[in-house]
């Protein structure tokens, strides 16, 4: 039996970036750059703010995509059981004057029975 936990970082994706850094490390830079998550050829490639794209230092811990797979509405990661979600922003244009949306990050935990 699962259970879904949104992961409290004070609605900041550079705290949500951080934990994703330190478990989930890109071969390059950090997700605080990342600007979009796309699938190529079953890898998860990150753009970044800069232009550049790069993919996870470990790539099996990508595990799969919802959505297409050039703009997948979930990206599901792993390590040693340890699930994590991440829902890119799609749509970044926002209200004059608000506040920049940010990806979400999901915490998946699974519970003994």
């Amino acid at each position: 039996m699962g259970t879904n936990q949104d992961i409290d970082f004070d609605n900041s994706w550079h705290q949500a970036a951080e934990f994703l850094d330190q478990r989930f490390p890109l071969n390059q830079g950090s997700h605080r750059s990342a600007t979009d998550y796309i699938v190529h050829f079953d890898h998860l490639l990150v753009i970044r703010s800069d232009g550049s794209c790069t993919g996870l230092a470990r790539p099996a811990q990508f595990v799969e995509a919802g959505g297409h797979e050039h703009a997948p509405q979930s990206i599901l990661l792993e390590e040693d059981g340890f699930q994590v979600e991440i829902e890119p922003v799609r749509g970044r244009l926002a209200a004059v004057g608000a506040a920049p949306r940010e990806h979400r990050l999901q915490l998946l935990t699974t519970i003994a029975v």
